[in-house]
Order: structure tokens, then C-alpha cells, then sequence
């Protein structure tokens, strides 16, 4: 089935198009989501304390770190999740006033290069349970605790430019981190954003046993966006659920289409 077009219910409509990707070459590609009417949902729905990111990844055979999305409100207070080529692991940080809590988890196998697209979902609650949590292909894999609470809300004023440069300012990106450091070479998909904190059966639903479905991920949490990345062709992406858009860099900062997807 792979890149195969495919009829979908979402939403309550029926929308056939061909799955795709988004791949990154390691060294500068970027898309930026920071947009007004996102951060204002973000803030709306108390994302420094709650919130949940679900991402589908295929990490290319690498020899530095690569930055699968950062959610900066400068540096530091983020929220963030990289590959660790070190220790072929994958970390979800909440970074709050300059310290780290981190949910470090290094599957089993070779991560790099395997050709397969794996599911992994970071999860915070800084309301009541103060948890960090990281899943990784339905399963979870490891919890943190959380002690502080990020400084201003992503609803601050945005950095202004496109991309990565690391100043002052909010900044949503995936490909790259708010620094501009570790790349990331490989392929995201179905990059979903709640404020709600997933339990670990709406995970189990959204990774539906290996293979991504479109579908779900509105069924589950409290949904702010959803970008399936199946546009093809462009210099932008859409959310499904509330239209915010994210800008793909322009020229060697541009990461492409791919008709390899986590559909399977």
C-alpha cells in the first residue's frame, strides 16, 4: 500500500489522496508552524502544563543527533523530542527555566537505517501528576518527574523570521531545533498536537498495531492540529483540523515530499 492513494473518513468526509512523508537531509531542513493562530490555541489550551505530540519517524542511518520537533518559547523553556544517534535512543525533554527533565529511551535493535517508520508519543502533565512520559511504538517506555513549570506561554511574541536562528522569541518547529543544531536525517509523518494528556490507550489507538491511520487521530485526546504531511508538492502544510500552516524552508532549507510513508 505504500503511497497508494487512500479513501479516509475524517472529520466526517471522505478524503481520498496519496499518502506522503516529509524527509529531512540532515543538515538544514526545517518547517515552521509558528503561526499566530496556532500559538494562541496552544496558550488557550494551557500547553506548558498539559499536552501531548504524537509523531510517526523513519530515522536515516546518521552520525549526529537530529531534532524531530522543538516547541520553544525561547531557549530556555521547550519542549522538544530528538534522536540520540550516540545511543541510537529517543528523548523527550521539558525544558523549564534553563533545567532539563528528560524521558530517555534506547529500543532494542538498530534505530538508524532500519527502514521502518516507528511511533513515538511525549506526553507532559504539569497540572496534577507532574509526569513526563515518553511512548515509543504503542508501548510506554519511560516516565520522569516534573518539578518546574516553563516561564511565559507559547502565546509570547514569535520570533518574527522564518526557520531557526536562535534568537528571542516563540518558535515551532520540526526538521531542526530553535538553535539551529542537530539536523534531523530522516522521515517524519502524521505530526498530531493535543492538549490533553494521552493515556495509554489512545496511544495504543493512534499507533494501531504498526501502522499509521489518519483516522484516529481526532478520535482520541483533545486535538489542536494534525498534519499528515500528503500534500505532495509545495512550500507548505496544512492542519486538518484547524487549517494552521506550517512553512517548509526555502531553498537548500526546503526538506521534500516522499511518497514513503508510515501508512505501510
Amino acid at each position: 500500500m505504500l503511497g497508494l492513494g487512500a479513501s479516509l473518513v475524517y472529520g466526517g468526509g471522505i478524503d481520498t489522496e496519496i499518502n506522503h512523508s516529509i524527509l529531512f537531509d540532515g543538515t538544514n531542513d526545517e518547517i515552521d508552524f509558528t503561526t499566530s493562530a496556532f500559538q494562541t490555541a496552544l496558550a488557550d489550551g494551557n500547553f506548558k502544563l498539559t499536552g501531548s505530540v504524537s509523531i510517526w519517524a523513519r530515522v536515516n542511518t546518521t552520525g549526529a543527533n537530529g531534532q524531530m520537533w522543538d516547541f520553544a518559547i525561547d531557549s530556555n523553556n521547550r519542549i522538544q523530542l530528538q534522536y540520540k544517534h550516540g545511543d541510537d535512543s529517543f528523548t523527550g525533554t521539558y525544558r523549564a527555566g534553563g533545567a532539563n527533565k528528560i524521558a530517555n529511551y534506547a529500543p532494542s535493535g538498530t534505530q538508524e537505517g532500519d527502514g521502518n517508520f516507528h511511533h513515538i508519543v511525549v506526553t507532559w502533565d504539569r497540572a496534577s501528576e507532574n509526569e513526563l512520559k515518553l511512548y515509543y511504538d504503542g508501548s510506554l517506555r519511560t516516565t520522569t518527574t516534573l518539578t518546574a513549570t516553563l516561564t511565559g506561554d507559547f502565546d509570547d511574541t514569535a520570533d518574527g523570521t522564518l526557520g531557526q536562528d536562535g534568537a528571542g522569541g516563540v518558535e515551532f518547529l520540526a526538521g531542526t531545533s530553535f538553535n539551529g543544531n542537530a539536523d534531523y536525517n530522516g522521515y517524519l509523518d502524521d505530526f498530531a498536537v493535543y492538549s490533553t494528556v494521552l493515556s495509554s490507550s489512545e496511544v495504543t489507538t493512534l499507533y494501531n498495531s504498526g501502522s499509521s491511520n489518519p483516522g484516529n487521530v481526532n478520535t482520541v485526546g483533545t486535538i489542536i492540529a494534525h498534519w499528515p504531511f500528503n500534500e505532495g508538492t509545495g512550500t507548505t502544510v496544512t492542519d486538518r483540523i484547524n487549517s494552521y500552516v506550517g512553512t517548509l524552508g526555502a531553498g537548500a532549507n526546503a526538506p521534500t515530499f516522499s511518497t514513503n510513508n508510515a501508512a505501510g
